[in-house]
Order: structure tokens, then C-alpha cells, then sequence
């Protein structure tokens, strides 16, 4: 294995040790893009440049530039000891964490093996850095393709690469255009592993500053990390168009970083993960309500759905000799409960649509019943006025799978 490709797939270390003479490289290059960006011939005093004793708040600074990117206070004395350092003669400058991410945000690069490889010195200094940069003993990296149901009501997937042991996480969302080109999203965080549950929470770039991104949770269960090849979770961040957002993704694992790259750029989706989050993402409106009329285009009807509970008798007309009744209660928790014998709902939900002109109910029934799904909608002026037997409509699947539709009669009590 050459020099060069040596430390191709280990991982950089947290804090940034640096050779005296990558030092001062880098060093010349903050200068040289202060410069440009505050459009100067030639820098201020040290006080002034790194900010700190009496410097002047309102002239640029690199202090001033950095905590415009990043979301912590910067002590501008810190650079500048790691600068006196450097020009004592101190072998090796280690920068903190946050500083290494700032300054290689504030430099354009991903990471600083992209400084190096635009900066080569000589075989032997290039080496050393190399020694110092990586830590030998890091695990393998794992490439993982993202899927979850995101912006504008399309399956979407992205780029995860998770390392150091399942400490650190890196994302980077892919969003397909109409030209056939790519935008990205990127954010990086930490994992914390509790028990069966992997804890992620990131951070990204907002506006050239460095912001919360978002947590997620994943099920990892008693399992090596090593031996997960999915892995089923729940997120919770900001989307592109920074509306708050949660939802169900998944993780796939893939074998190579090439593998994942060209995956995500396929815009197929596999059936096996297309049926299990599309559609599974809660989006919050950007507004704050002054009234609870103004919490949702719903809070008109809140008073029509305040009607719901009370007893229901239901009687599907199945076919012309066949009827079939359920019996339950919606409770004034909203909480629904089967009154008929030997029947419980797997699943159950009910809603107003059409401006709360009809109530939709949606079960899914186990049990001593002939039916096993079904969708039932009625007109809701039964719950406005007294009324009698009322009918509706309904479809759905029988205890024989056989496709099922009729007149459905309704029996309310409040």
C-alpha cells in the first residue's frame, strides 16, 4: 500500500494535532481568506485580526467571522497562543475540536485531508501529518443508504456513513431535479447507544451557520453494530423548506462507499421500503395560533367533532341475505371501545373530511366477525340533529378476502 492511499478509509481524529509546517500553511491561508472576504490589502495588528483584549467589535475580526458560522463563543486569544506557539517552534499545534470544524468550515473544506492533498509538502512531512491526523486503531466505517418519505410528498433517500464505533454519523440527503442533476443536504452529529436504542442527534449548516439539525432514534436491539443490515427508526428535524418535521427512515446497509454514492443517485425506490414509509412523515405548520380557531385548516369543525362519542350500532348490509353488526363506544377521550362480543380493533381511526360534512371511520377488526377491514363514511348531521336509524356507505375486505361493499345502518346514541 503507497503512502497516499494509507490513510484512505481510516477515520480523522476528534481534535486536529498538526505539524509545525502544516501549521503555518494553514495559518496563511485563514490570513489570505480574511483578506479577501473583508476585501483588505494588509492585516490588522494581532488584537484586532484574532480578537481579542481591546480590539474593535465593529472592524472585522477573525473572532467576529468565526462566530458567524458557529453557534458557540470563540476566545480570538486561542488561535492566536496556538499562533505564538507556532512561531516558538513548537513541533506540534492541536487544535480543539470546535476550532478544527469551524476553521475547515471557514476554509471550504470537508475535512482536512483535503488541505493536506491541496497543500503537499514533502513525502516525510506528509507522513507525519498523515500519523498524527488519523488514529490507527479507528473502526471500520459503515456505509448506509437513507430512505424516509420527505419533501414535496416523494420517497427520497440519502448518504449515511456512520464510524468510530457507531459514535459518529454523517448525512447527506440527496434531492433528485427535474434537469436530472442533484442538490444535497448535509448534517453530522453524534450516537449515543442506550440499552436496545441508538440516540443520534446533528447538527448542520444554515445560513454559513452551524445549527441543531435534528435527533433520531433507531432500534438496534442486543446486536453488534456490525451486523445490522437495516436498521428502523424515527426522525424528528427542520426539511429544506425549514418546516418542522417527523417521520419513520430507514438505514440500509451497503457494502462499499461506492455502492452507496450510486445507489442514491437511482432514483427507484425497492418495494420492501416504499411500502413501509410512504406516506409516514408529520408535518407541523409555521405558525404560531393566537386562537384555536387558528391551529389547523381543522378548527372550524372542532365543534362537530366534539359530537363524536357516544354508542354506535353499526349493520352492514353485506348482501341481500347477510348482515352483519358492530357495536362500540367512542369515549370523550376519543379513545374507541368494541361493545360487541369477541371483537377487538387491530386498528382504528376515524376523521372529518369534506369540511366536516362526513365521518370517515377506518377498522381493522379481529375476532368473531365477517368483516376484516372496512371503511365506512355517513353524513355527520346525525350528530347535530335527533335522528333515528341513519345510513351510510362502506367497503372493504370479508373474514374470506372477498372485496365487499354495501349500505351500512347506524344506530348513535349520545
Amino acid at each position: 500500500m503507497t503512502k497516499k492511499h494509507k490513510y484512505m478509509k481510516q477515520i480523522e481524529v476528534e481534535s486536529l494535532p498538526i505539524t509545525l509546517n502544516y501549521f503555518m500553511l494553514l495559518i496563511k491561508e485563514i490570513q489570505t481568506t480574511f483578506l479577501k472576504n473583508h476585501q483588505l490589502k494588509e492585516l490588522p495588528k494581532a488584537l484586532q485580526l484574532y480578537g481579542y483584549g481591546n480590539y474593535d467589535e465593529i472592524k472585522p475580526s477573525l473572532k467576529t467571522d468565526f462566530e458567524v458560522i458557529g453557534t458557540e463563543f470563540i476566545n480570538g486569544k486561542y488561535l492566536y497562543d496556538k499562533t505564538r506557539q507556532a512561531y516558538k517552534g513548537r513541533p506540534i499545534i492541536k487544535l480543539s475540536k470546535y476550532y478544527k470544524s469551524i476553521i475547515l468550515l471557514y476554509l471550504g473544506y470537508e475535512n482536512f485531508k483535503e488541505f493536506i492533498n491541496k497543500n503537499l509538502l514533502t513525502d516525510e512531512e506528509t507522513e507525519e501529518q498523515n500519523s498524527l491526523l488519523y488514529n490507527e486503531k479507528s473502526n471500520k466505517i459503515f456505509y448506509y443508504l437513507s430512505y424516509y418519505y420527505g419533501e414535496d410528498n416523494k420517497l427520497l433517500k440519502g448518504q449515511t456513513v456512520i464510524s468510530e464505533n457507531f459514535r459518529k454519523i454523517n448525512h447527506t440527503y440527496v434531492y433528485p431535479q427535474d434537469d436530472g442533476s442533484f442538490k444535497t443536504h448535509r448534517s453530522f452529529g453524534n450516537i449515543i447507544r442506550r440499552e436496545d436504542t441508538l440516540h443520534i442527534s446533528t447538527k448542520t449548516l444554515l445560513d454559513g451557520k452551524l445549527v441543531e439539525g435534528g435527533s433520531e432514534i433507531y432500534y438496534i436491539g442486543h446486536n453488534e453494530p456490525a451486523n445490522t443490515q437495516f436498521l428502523i427508526g424515527t426522525y424528528c428535524t427542520f426539511d429544506i423548506y425549514t418546516q418542522t418535521v417527523a417521520g419513520k427512515s430507514i438505514f440500509e446497509r451497503c457494502d462499499s462507499k461506492e455502492e452507496m454514492e450510486t445507489k442514491s443517485k437511482d432514483n427507484s425506490i425497492p418495494a420492501y421500503i416504499a411500502q413501509e414509509i410512504r406516506k409516514s412523515r408529520i408535518i407541523n405548520p409555521s405558525i404560531v395560533p393566537k386562537h384555536l380557531m387558528e391551529i389547523s385548516d381543522k378548527s372550524p369543525y372542532a365543534s362537530i367533532y366534539n359530537l363524536i362519542p357516544g354508542k354506535y350500532q353499526l349493520t352492514f348490509e353485506l348482501n341481500k341475505t347477510t348482515k352483519e353488526t358492530l357495536k362500540f363506544s367512542i369515549l370523550t377521550n376519543f379513545q374507541i371501545k368494541p361493545l360487541t362480543s369477541n371483537v377487538y380493533f387491530e386498528n382504528d381511526n376515524f376523521q372529518l373530511i369534506n369540511k366536516g360534512s362526513i365521518l370517515h371511520f377506518n377498522f381493522k377488526l379481529v375476532g368473531i366477525i365477517a368483516l376484516d377491514s372496512v371503511d365506512i363514511y355517513i353524513k355527520t348531521y346525525f350528530l347535530k340533529e335527533k335522528s333515528d336509524t341513519l345510513n351510510g356507505v362502506f367497503s372493504g375486505i370479508d373474514n374470506e378476502n372477498r372485496l365487499v361493499n354495501g349500505n351500512v345502518f347506524i344506530e348513535y346514541i349520545k
